[in-house]
Order: structure tokens, then sequence, then C-alpha cells
């Protein structure tokens, strides 16, 4: 079987050749065929027969049934490939800076528009939270030293609140 050929395409092979076997008087029966199917598949899907090998027995697996588990596993490695293939195989660690690249090619795991990194993405330090109040990061509105003191009732019906913001009356 060649690297580029559909497995497919070989079992036809296999299948035509049982089909002059059996035009010859002699059958080849499922586990010769397993066997020969087996043999002959390209290393992309060595894993797939050492599995089937291990966990199946051969001699009484139908040819139908291998082929379907050869076309599984070869499906899953076709998706993975298209997805972006190699998923970090070739290389177990990365540095800090080809970390950071990668995040900036991502999109990285930032939280909003200032560019601060989220609680959730791992990035502790002596930012708490968000203000509602003020809108920085740091503290939260029951702490923000911008947030205006409680009015009174006097202040707010004239308006003198302290902020030059137009207020409903």
């Amino acid at each position: 079987m060649d690297a580029d050929e559909s497995l497919d395409t070989f079992a036809g092979k296999i299948s035509g050749m049982a089909a002059r076997y059996a035009g010859l008087g002699s059958t080849l029966d499922d586990a010769a065929m397993v066997k020969k199917l087996l043999d002959v598949v390209p290393d992309r899907l060595y894993a797939a027969v050492a599995g089937i090998e291990q966990f199946c027995d051969v001699l009484t697996m139908l040819f139908e049934d291998a082929l379907g588990r050869l076309k599984a596993f070869d499906e899953r490695l076709r998706r993975r490939g298209q997805d972006g293939g190699d998923r970090g195989g070739n290389q177990l660690m990365l540095t800090m800076a080809q970390w950071r690249a990668r995040e900036r090619r991502r999109g990285g795991a930032r939280d909003d528009d200032d560019g601060g990194r989220s609680e959730a993405s791992g990035a502790r330090g002596n930012r708490r939270g968000r203000c509602y109040h003020c809108n920085e990061r740091g503290h939260f509105k029951r702490e923000c030293l911008r947030r205006e003191k409680a009015a009174t009732p006097e202040q707010a019906l004239v308006g003198e609140i302290g902020d030059d913001e137009p207020r409903l009356l």
C-alpha cells in the first residue's frame, strides 16, 4: 500500500483478490485478508495496527471490522491535521518569550481593552478587581477614593453634590 493511497482503494484491491481466489475455486478467508491489510498499512497508521493486534482477536476478526477501525483512526488523523496539525508533540515546553508570542497570535487571555490579564488567566498580583465607579483596576467601588460621599438632603435638592455633571432633581 502506498502512503498516499486511500484505505478504500487498497481494500478494493484485497476484495478483488478474494474474488479472483473464489473464481479459481479457492477461498480467501477473513483472517488472511485482515493479516494482509494490517501488514501493508503505511507508517502513519502503525499505532492503530498495534492497538488492533493488541486488543482484538485478529484470527476471528472480520475484514470489514479491521477496515472500519483503520478508517476511523485515519479520519481522526486527517481531522487533526486540518485543525492545526502538530499539537506540540515536537516540543514539550516553551520559553516565556515563545509562550507570549503564541498568546499574542491567538489573541491571548485578555480581560478587556486595557490589556491587563484577568484573574482567571493565572496572573495573580496586587490587582484585585475593577472599580465600577472609576473603571480602574486595583480596587473595588466601595474602596474608590473618587467616589463621592453621600450628599446631605439639602445639597441633593440644590444640586451641589460636587461634580459638574447634570443631575435630575
